[in-house]
């Protein structure tokens, strides 16, 4: 089943219906991630996303055969960071009830898009568009966006702890 073209039927463009299904499976992706890692893990996942970018951002490009390793070095240096997270950072969300899934929530979904950030910021956009409309890629590559996005979660998580502690 192609909900892509459900969403055309419905009367969405194919652009329009493209952003949607990123939207939903972004939310989804989320709220799985969310909860997988849970509060302990988020905030440390944050900052091993933020170390992972940095240390492939140095690396000469020369090194690369293709965009291919470098989006694997990134999604490993992540992976072996979380693995080892107890040695690195303890940082967590403190708090209960709604508004600590909300916050739980928001703090995966802005670490999901900082990550396809990165992730289409090393892929060509010519292969990117393939997977994403070319709206998402704007707002996700283009200019000042991977900027919005690797200050949105840090900003975040400077509000949710002001709010916590005052």
């Amino acid at each position: 089943m192609n909900i892509t073209l459900l969403f055309s039927n419905l009367g969405l463009s194919a652009s329009m219906s493209q952003n949607v299904m990123l939207l939903i499976f972004v939310a989804l992706l989320s709220f799985v991630y969310g909860m997988l890692l849970g509060k302990h893990k988020l905030m440390s996942v944050l900052i091993n996303i933020y170390v992972a970018f940095a240390v492939v951002s140095v690396i000469p490009a020369k090194t690369f055969a293709d965009y291919n390793q470098q989006i694997l070095l990134f999604l490993g240096i992540l992976v072996v960071m979380t693995i080892l997270d107890k040695r690195f950072f303890d940082i967590s969300l403190s708090g209960s009830g709604s508004s600590f899934l909300f916050r739980v929530f928001s703090m995966s979904f802005l670490e999901i898009i900082l990550v396809l950030s990165i992730i289409f910021s090393y892929t060509p956009a010519k292969v990117a568009l393939g997977y994403i409309s070319s709206d998402a890629y704007t707002y996700l590559v283009t200019g000042w966006a991977p900027l919005v996005w690797m200050v949105a979660p840090l900003a975040y998580m400077f509000f949710i702890y002001k709010k916590i502690n005052h």
